[in-house]
């Protein structure tokens, strides 16, 4: 737990811009070359959140004096107050040790579109150059498609991922609390990076409806096993398009 700790800490002052240089540029590549901690900053990112208002009735009732012996602070805190990188790295924290209660859950695991809105925030940090990298040979694409699958339970044919205008650059499982997801990254020749993301979630069916998230346009459904959402760069219209062919594909 101290390593996530610590991890936090570095990942809110980078968010802060309170590293210096060589620690951002250092912290930088990092996040191109580990795709869990660039999802770790993905909901560190989500300052949105009501961290604060989440925890303030629990400050009372905080064991300080442990999570002090179990996560020494790398800074001094200042007395009169507490800045934002320690509140969110502990707030993170705590809801990790599990202390934190119902209250704070409540406020911080709001409805179901969080797993989308972690995926717009990691997918922000997409360039082209960051799939142009990934030049696989069929038989590698192949054996991602092919693990992805089964840890997802769902069947994904390359032939059936085909995208006009797009090649599939890699298939991969990322982490969303206890929940994995299935990221499929396509790079588009006229608009860039390109995902569809698949989470398993049981429940009713629902039909493609459209929103924006980070800049992007996004479509997202569910077949009532596998919750799906489709983002990136591409005109709406053209999204639409494009879930439509994945979500028939994928259905059969």
């Amino acid at each position: 737990m101290s390593s996530y700790y610590a991890a936090d800490e570095l990942l809110v002052a980078y968010l802060d811009n309170q590293l210096d240089p060589q620690q951002r540029r250092s912290l930088e590549q990092r996040l191109a070359d580990e795709p869990a901690l660039a999802a770790r900053l993905a909901l560190l990112e989500r300052s949105s959140l009501p961290f604060k208002q989440a925890f303030a009735p629990l400050l009372d009732d905080a064991p300080v004096l442990q999570l002090q012996d179990r996560w020494p602070l790398a800074v001094p805190v200042p007395q009169r107050g507490i800045s934002r990188r320690v509140l969110i790295a502990a707030a993170v924290g705590i809801l990790a040790l599990g202390v934190a209660g119902d209250r704070a859950w409540q406020h911080v695991n709001q409805p179901e579109d969080n797993w989308r809105g972690l995926v717009a925030q990691y997918m922000a940090l997409y360039t082209p150059e960051t799939l142009a990298g990934f030049e696989g040979s069929p038989a590698q694409l192949a054996s991602q498609l092919q693990h992805t699958s089964e840890r997802l339970g769902i069947a994904l044919p390359a032939p059936k991922l085909a995208l006009k205008g797009a090649e599939l650059k890699n298939a991969r499982v990322l982490a969303y609390d206890d929940r994995r997801i299935a990221q499929l990254t396509w790079l588009d020749a006229r608009f860039g990076p390109l995902a569809l993301c698949i989470i398993q979630q049981p429940g009713k069916p629902e039909a493609a409806q459209s929103e924006r998230r980070q800049g992007m346009n996004v479509v997202y459904w569910a077949d009532g096993s596998h919750s799906f959402m489709l983002i990136g760069h591409n005109p709406a219209t053209e999204m639409a398009t494009l879930a439509e062919r994945l979500q028939r594909s994928l259905s059969v």
